[in-house]
């Protein structure tokens, strides 16, 4: 029991980590519908000015001061902003826990992280490039605070039980879910703005948690048992920074491999999908849908909560399979998951564009629910491909994985700002998600592949400084000797010989 004792607890810290980061990742999603409540409201009439809208609203809900001013295109910067401020910081800070130590880098990033969300709701009120910037930092602090979270977890968990450990990642899906019902429970009884002081205040007082509970490796905590910190030390070994591998990785080599780029489109097309559905599926089902919130709310969450499940099932029975040796292995069983992750959600959701209805909750809920297959999936063909570079690689990915949440902010922003945001419109743009997650599932069943690389075992070549060896130059060594010394020195028939070779050239 001492044996995983700590193990757990810290798997436990990352668990919750990942849950809250999560929360305050998408909790805007929801409270923005409250926030702006313009297309429900006034879906139907136009206002030319602020004041007469803003007239309009207060005797309809009562309570002017909780209506923001926001076109389409303002609410996608906001919902982009935390993308931005992510992907600028993730590839920058990647590696910041092998400098400062990974678990002060969580503590300090969730922590700010805690402090900045509970000023959202002011921000709001005050300026809107105000509450811009306060979600682009909270991006900026995730993109420190993921990757060093991940390090910290390396330390912990031995490569043989690993998959044991994977219910440390579920925090994500998990706090994807829990999201949009507990913001819509909040704004029930207590109002958006409570929401954002509510889930700051639990990310700050995690972080706290975390700088007493938590430490870099086995060797640095305070309580672990010694039966613990000897197996952890055998089973691991040495671990390498961040920054040793990425150096030691033959860029050139990966960056040219169709594999590498097969399994980044493959999880770019997948997080399209994800973002898609957890960025707008709350204004899509109140505007478009006409639902409430709250029905809004739980819609968006079921299907995350059908895919934690299914995507535990899936991941459990996937490496008992791998690991038990005598089941008959089946070829390329990594594509058939593709085919249920990818192509069959992306073929239901591209389609829609064919049929008179828009997209509804059974659509989308069946299609986000079948990517459970792909969940992990990115993370292991990674350990498939090269054992060596993992992080290095994985770390691309995870880059390029975050676009989306950019893209589709500002593209679906600028489609329905510029064009009518009606329900025609919003069903090319769900049949335009769809038909990304089918072409990147396509792309990887022509050129993905599950086996060890050729550039696995390639180290880069550091080129070795060129330094000047200054020599002392031979010259140096040559001395004046007078020429009658010379002459001293040899013998008496050279002497003469040497005499009767200078009169000869005389005459």
């Amino acid at each position: 029991m001492l044996k995983i004792r700590v193990r757990a607890l810290i798997g436990a810290m990352i668990f919750l980590g990942y849950f809250l980061v999560y929360i305050v990742r998408y909790n805007l999603s929801v409270h923005i519908v409250d926030m702006v409540q313009v297309p429900k409201q006034i879906l139907n009439t136009i206002y030319v000015d602020r004041k007469s809208l803003r007239n309009a609203l207060s005797e309809r809900t009562g309570n002017v001061l909780d209506i923001m001013y926001w076109n389409e295109m303002k609410i996608a910067l906001l919902l982009a902003a935390y993308h931005i401020g992510y992907c600028i910081c993730f590839p920058i800070f990647h590696n910041i826990g092998d400098v400062f130590g990974p678990t002060w880098v969580v503590g300090a990033a969730g922590f700010m992280s805690g402090v900045l969300n509970c000023l959202t709701s002011a921000s709001a009120y005050y300026n809107f490039w105000m509450i811009f910037m306060i979600r682009l930092l909270i991006g900026f602090c995730a993109g420190a605070m993921l990757p060093s979270m991940i390090q910290v977890l390396r330390h912990w968990v031995p490569p043989t039980e690993r998959h044991h450990f994977m219910w440390a990642y579920c925090g994500i899906t998990t706090g994807t879910c829990c999201t949009f019902l507990l913001c819509s429970m909040v704004e029930y009884y207590f109002g958006w703005s409570i929401g954002f002081y509510i889930s700051g205040s639990m990310q700050i007082i995690w972080a706290g948690f975390w700088l007493m509970l938590v430490a870099d490796s086995p060797a640095k905590h305070s309580f672990i048992s010694k039966e613990e910190l000897s197996f952890l030390t055998t089973a691991i070994g040495t671990v390498f920074n961040i920054k040793l591998t990425n150096t030691q990785a033959p860029w050139k080599l990966i960056l040219k491999s169709p594999p590498f780029w097969a399994l980044c489109i493959l999880n770019f097309g997948y997080a399209w999908m994800i973002i898609s559905i957890c960025i707008h599926g709350p204004l899509y089902y109140t505007i478009i849908l006409n639902y409430s919130i709250y029905e809004a709310a739980a819609l968006s969450a079921l299907p995350f909560f059908l895919r934690l499940v299914l995507g535990t099932i899936i991941i459990q029975t996937y490496h008992w399979y791998k690991n038990n040796n005598k089941i008959k292995r089946v070829k390329h069983l990594r594509k058939y998951f593709i085919v249920v992750s990818h192509v069959i959600p992306g073929t239901l959701v591209s389609t829609s564009w064919l049929l008179p209805i828009n997209p509804g909750p059974v659509l989308l809920t069946a299609a986000t629910a079948l990517t459970a297959a792909g969940m992990d999936f990115t993370l292991d063909i990674c350990y498939e491909l090269s054992p060596n570079y993992v992080n290095s690689i994985n770390t691309v990915i995870k880059i390029i994985g975050n676009l989306p949440g950019v893209i589709v902010s500002l593209c679906v922003g600028e489609v329905t700002y510029k064009f009518k945001n009606s329900a025609v419109v919003w069903r090319f743009i769900w049949s335009f998600h769809g038909t990304i997650l089918l072409f990147s599932g396509l792309i990887f069943l022509i050129w993905g592949d599950t086996h060890v690389q050729p550039w696995n075992d390639i180290k880069r070549r550091v080129r070795p400084r060129k330094f000047v060896v200054v020599r002392p130059s031979i010259m140096s060594h040559i001395t004046e000797v007078d020429e009658d010394e010379i002459s001293a020195q040899l013998p008496t028939s050279q002497r003469t010989k040497r005499f009767m070779n200078w009169k000869l050239s005389k005459n």
